[in-house]
């Protein structure tokens, strides 16, 4: 056991990075399967247990525990960074659950970015900005998920508040460390100066629709033949395809369409209760001569929350050329909530088709 204790000191750094990835790795596997309510109430926990870990780390050596205690705040850069490593993974799947790899890319480059400073930033001059930059992106991220809910919208004014509130709590947060520590004064201009660069990266990422705009989250999205709502269920018309197809579709679904044969596309998209916001449908057309996506048609419709599978709807294009097409599913303001593509053939004859319930 003395050796077990002795390897484990010696590596207390390297520990802690292994706690960061583990929390991530928990993070991935539990919250794609427990609803939103429950999610806040555990971020809730994490930020309060991340704030309370780098406040009793930055503490005054004067007022540093000994024996028993002293022992378990020296395991507090574990405690801090499993907290930091849920957050951080909790977000990534809050955020990015159409897995859309071009939208998330930041965000993991983010992760990456707080693994490695962990191994490399460990001085008293940089381990408190660091660990107060990565809570205030961590508080920014969560008023951004919490505000549209509560205040039942998604509009900019709504992002704007959550950012606010986010400052507010951070600067209460900043107060207590103020109080507890002389390194937040020492610090002061560095965690300022961390702080700016969050606002100015998680504003430009909302306004850039690389954030979707959450809580809304595309469950399902896909092309067909024919879709038609029956009573309380949609029923598609599609051609024969590999089991595969529709789950490595990184091409695109491709529909053999005859003279005369519209496209449609089926979404379901999740939204909490008692949340409801239109959402549109735009369908567009990759141009190769100059080369770029052309918006041919947009379709609005209302959501309404509280489905656990999402809020279902299709629209259609009618006498669609041949080529390359899109789907984005927007809000009224252009932020992407999913995107899937979409590859038309035209043939002479109709293909075989079969029917399925979706």
């Amino acid at each position: 056991m003395k050796k077990i204790a002795q390897f484990l000191d010696r590596n207390k750094r390297h520990i802690a990075t292994l706690a960061l990835v583990l929390g991530f790795l928990v993070d991935t596997l539990v919250f794609r399967n427990i609803d939103l309510t429950l999610s806040i109430a555990i971020l809730s926990g994490y930020l309060v247990l991340a704030a309370s870990s780098i406040l009793a780390l930055a503490s005054h050596p004067r007022s540093i525990p000994t024996g028993f205690l002293g022992r378990v705040r020296e395991w507090l850069p574990v405690v801090h960074q499993y907290a930091t490593g849920n957050l951080l993974s909790a977000f990534l799947i809050l955020y990015f659950s159409s897995g859309s790899l071009s939208q998330s890319w930041p965000f993991l480059f983010i992760v990456a970015i707080a693994i490695l400073g962990n191994e490399l930033i460990t001085t008293e001059k940089y381990s408190i900005p660091f660990q107060t930059t990565l809570f205030f992106l961590n508080l920014s991220l969560f008023f951004a998920l919490v505000a549209p809910i509560l205040l039942n919208s998604l509009s900019v004014s709504t992002f704007l508040i959550s950012i606010i509130v986010s400052l507010l709590v951070f600067t209460g947060f900043l107060g207590i460390g103020y109080v507890l520590s002389r390194a937040f004064a020492t610090h002061l201009h560095r965690v300022i100066g961390g702080v700016v660069v969050v606002v100015l990266v998680v504003v430009g990422m909302y306004f850039t629709s690389v954030i979707p705009p959450i809580p809304l989250s595309v469950k399902s999205i896909g092309f067909y033949h024919s879709v038609t709502k029956v009573g309380d269920t949609y029923v598609s018309e599609d051609e024969a395809r590999e089991p595969y197809e529709r789950f490595f579709d990184i091409g695109g679904i491709t529909l053999h369409l005859a003279p005369g044969e519209p496209a449609y596309v089926y979404t379901s998209i999740f939204a909490p209760a008692h949340f409801g916001a239109p959402v549109v449908h735009k369908w567009e057309y990759y141009d190769t001569s100059e080369k770029k996506w052309i918006t041919k048609n947009t379709i609005k419709f209302p959501i309404t929350g509280g489905r656990p599978e999402g809020y279902r709807g299709y629209s259609l294009i009618e006498f669609p050329s041949p080529g390359k097409w899109r789907v984005s599913v927007t809000t009224t303001a252009g932020a992407v909530i999913g995107r899937s593509t979409l590859n038309i053939i035209r043939v002479a004859t109709p293909v075989a088709i079969s029917q399925n319930t979706i």
